[in-house]
């Protein structure tokens, strides 16, 4: 399997350099198969998460060969506002990786650490090139792909929650066993390596399927056939365990309506009406069920276990029910101790400095780092860049990501009165990213993923890159432009900003 797993690989790198347009299709069937094929080698090798990085290197080579200019100064606003925020973050991510190596004596930390910030850069770039070039009908259907693949994919988690006893199917190691309102249940993750990363892409695939077909106008039994859609999400996401993935859709949802009610004032009222029927009706959903109260559920704790236990079963969904249902409830709780606590616990342990970058990277634990050396520090986002980075880099951290927020409500104001379409994907896009960084906040062990990393980088760069695509398909003709829209003269790669007319002019 494991010369398989390497052929296989070798096969997509060299089909991403010759065919790179097609590398984001490579990657997520990459994506897909490099989990279960890992479960299959003797000693599960984590390199095998860096299966999706090769593919999507490759297909960056490609492109490069290709003469296409993946470089940050063709995105619009670079040399004005994020420049200097990137450079000077990247110094100190240099200076950084010295002393991770000083510290720990281990060259592979910092590289492992540096995958986390510069994976996501590298997309953004990828991406604003790619959708500059195949516009929306690219962007598209990258999503839709992603979304066709992933949906039968989940029916792993099904099979797992069955009992059938697949090598494929589980968590790799030894998993997470759930303890929480008496259950004793491991977390489900099918195909995937972790439940965590299964209850991601749930959450992130019911994101993408709504801004596929936000607008469309579908017949009754194309309605009926999504409600089914939805219906397989929400029982999979139920089955994972993993509670963020509610948080993330509702996220996701609230972020659109704002978006949406603030650029586009004219729909607000309904649109917020049709969210919160939306949200009342999701959370009715999860409240159908006894409530378990404060009784203890005996499940069987083998991982596969098979017997008749019907009653047990009802009892531990009541559990699993109630517990979902309390993720609302302690997110002001897990802000402070995942938001706030852990900065300050890195700054207290290792100074203003910080202990060097990988320190806290998902799988620095084979490197000498790691949640098994420092405990859960480094679960929220803050305490992971303050441990990695220190207090300077925690303030270039934030000072870059509000450059990129004021970059990004430029293009909204823009796309809002030029092109309601595109601004309706753009709504989209940015509510994606606004989900993410929710979820960052409060629990980065899934942002140790590349794919993740890869697909959430590659949102913004489309994003930064759909004031060009509006103005290049408004040109073909294929969407009719809001009076004084004041787009400039396109140039072949990156246009600068429409103008954006004041109310009244």
């Amino acid at each position: 399997m494991l010369f398989a797993s390497l052929f296989g690989l070798l096969l997509a790198a060299l089909t991403a350099v010759f065919q790179w347009r097609h590398v984001f299709v490579l990657v997520v069937l990459v994506m897909l198969l490099q989990d279960p094929a890992r479960k299959l080698v003797p000693g599960q090798p984590v390199f095998f998460v860096g299966f999706v990085a090769v593919v999507f290197a490759a297909g960056w080579l490609g492109a490069w060969l290709n003469r296409v200019r993946l470089r940050p100064s063709v995105i619009v606003g670079w040399h004005r506002d994020l420049a200097l925020p990137a450079t000077l973050f990247l110094l100190l991510m240099a200076a950084q990786a010295v002393h991770s190596v000083a510290r720990f004596g281990n060259p592979f930390l910092p590289v492992l650490g540096s995958l986390t910030y510069l994976a996501p850069l590298a997309a953004v770039l990828f991406a604003h090139q790619y959708a500059v070039r195949f516009g929306t009908a690219g962007i598209r259907r990258f999503f839709a792909a992603y979304v066709i693949l992933s949906i039968p994919w989940f029916l792993g988690i099904v099979a797992e929650s069955q009992g059938y006893g697949w090598r494929v199917l589980g968590e790799v190691g030894e998993g997470q066993i759930i303890y929480d309102f008496g259950l004793n249940k491991r977390a489900m993750a099918g195909f995937y390596r972790a439940a965590e990363v299964a209850a991601w892409h749930i959450g992130m695939v019911s994101c993408l399927l709504f801004v596929l077909l936000n607008g469309r106008r579908l017949s009754v039994l194309k309605s009926a056939g999504v409600a089914l859609i939805v219906l397989f999400l929400l029982y999979v996401g139920f089955v994972t365990g993993r509670r963020k993935m509610l948080v993330y859709v509702v996220v996701f949802g609230v972020a659109y309506v704002a978006l949406y009610a603030n650029f586009l004032k004219g729909k607000a009222r309904p649109a917020a009406l049709a969210a919160l029927g939306c949200l009342a009706g999701f959370g009715a959903l999860l409240s159908l069920g006894p409530d378990p109260g404060e009784r203890s559920f005996d499940a069987p704790t083998s991982r596969f276990e098979k017997q008749d236990w019907s009653l047990a079963r009802r009892d531990e969904g009541a559990a699993w029910q109630a517990r979902m249902l309390t993720v609302f409830g302690d997110i002001p709780e897990r802000f402070n101790l995942l938001a706030y606590r852990p900065v300050q616990w890195a700054v207290d342990s290792f100074g203003w400095l910080g202990a060097g970058l990988g320190s806290g990277a998902q799988g620095a634990q084979h490197f000498g780092g790691g949640a098994q050396r420092f405990g859960g520090a480094a679960e929220g986002g803050l305490g992971k860049v303050t441990m990695d980075l220190g207090v300077p880099g925690l303030v270039l951290f934030l000072w870059f990501v509000g450059v990129v927020i004021r970059q990004v409500w430029q293009r909204l104001q823009a796309l809002s009165v030029a092109s309601r379409g595109h601004a309706m994907l753009a709504f989209g896009l940015a509510a994606i990213l606004i989900a993410n960084v929710a979820t960052f906040a409060v629990a980065t062990q899934v942002f140790g993923d590349l794919f993740v990393l890869i697909l959430c980088g590659s949102a913004l760069g489309f994003l930064l890159a759909l004031p060009s695509v509006a103005w290049n398909e408004v040109i073909a003709g294929r969407t009719a432009p809001a009076t004084g829209a004041g787009f400039t003269s396109p140039q072949p790669i990156g246009p600068r900003l429409p103008s954006l007319p004041r109310p009244g002019e």
